[in-house]
């Protein structure tokens, strides 16, 4: 079982929630050059979302029943979606932020979880900016993400890990076929542990699955659990020369 680095995942979750830069304030060193792919939390999908890359106009649409295809992005380390829309008198093309993160630096390409703000009168998300490392996150593998505000132990067929809010681990599993495992999941509740989550899953070695925690509106499991899986082809050998 390897442990991701609670530090660089914290971190880029406080940028969920980010003032607007203003042009002049863009210098060299706030520039950013990385992948990125997106996920919607809501039960729909977020369509033409606009955003500048390298001094282009780009459109992303965001999928809720899968992670999109990764994205070439470049420019300020501040990402801002919007929409735009003609101005009624002028004819004009005015910007409106729908959605905005901080982009790390570091990082070759980051998922992009994309929550919509209830309490908003207009249309509004909050981005949660995710390092993803595929090397670290090989096939056969889950990565745990605990967005809730509880501390989660869990299971994974005979891998046991314990994850602090905000927090993130991968499980690899033994090398094996396709096969069942048991999963479980509980959340801390003062001094107890209380299930949260129990099931039985199929497991395939080709496949690396993405699982998410966030808080729910049920008062007797306040924690929704989701999975995503991603087809990963095996490496094919090199030829001989």
């Amino acid at each position: 079982m390897k442990l991701l680095k609670p530090a660089s995942f914290s971190i880029l979750l406080l940028s969920a929630w980010i003032a607007p830069s203003l042009p002049g304030q863009i210098g060299e060193e706030n520039l950013v050059e990385v992948k990125f792919t997106t996920l919607n939390w809501a039960p729909s999908v977020i369509r033409d979302l606009k955003f500048e890359s390298d001094s282009e106009v780009q459109t992303a649409t965001v999928y809720n029943r899968g992670l999109s295809i990764p994205v070439n992005y470049k420019g300020p380390a501040n990402l801002v979606f919007f929409r735009e829309t003609a101005h009624p008198q002028t004819g004009e093309m005015v910007r409106t932020p729908v959605a905005q993160t901080r982009l790390p630096k570091n990082l070759n390409e980051v998922l992009l979880v994309f929550q919509k703000k209830t309490n908003s009168q207009r249309e509004f998300y909050r981005v949660y900016p995710i390092p993803r490392n595929r090397k670290q996150f090989p096939r056969g593998s889950y990565q745990i993400f605990n967005f809730s505000d509880f501390s989660i132990t869990g299971k994974i067929d005979d891998e046991m890990f314990t994850l602090a809010k905000q927090d993130s681990v991968i499980v690899e599993l033994p090398a094996q076929q396709t096969t069942t495992i048991e999963v479980k999941f509980a959340r801390s509740e003062g001094d107890e542990w209380k299930l949260a989550y129990s099931s039985l899953w199929g497991h395939k070695t080709d496949n690396r699955v993405n699982i998410f925690m966030f808080n729910s509106d049920d008062p007797v499991n306040p924690i929704e659990i989701r999975r995503y899986k991603e087809f990963v082809p095996a490496e094919q050998p090199a030829e001989e020369q």
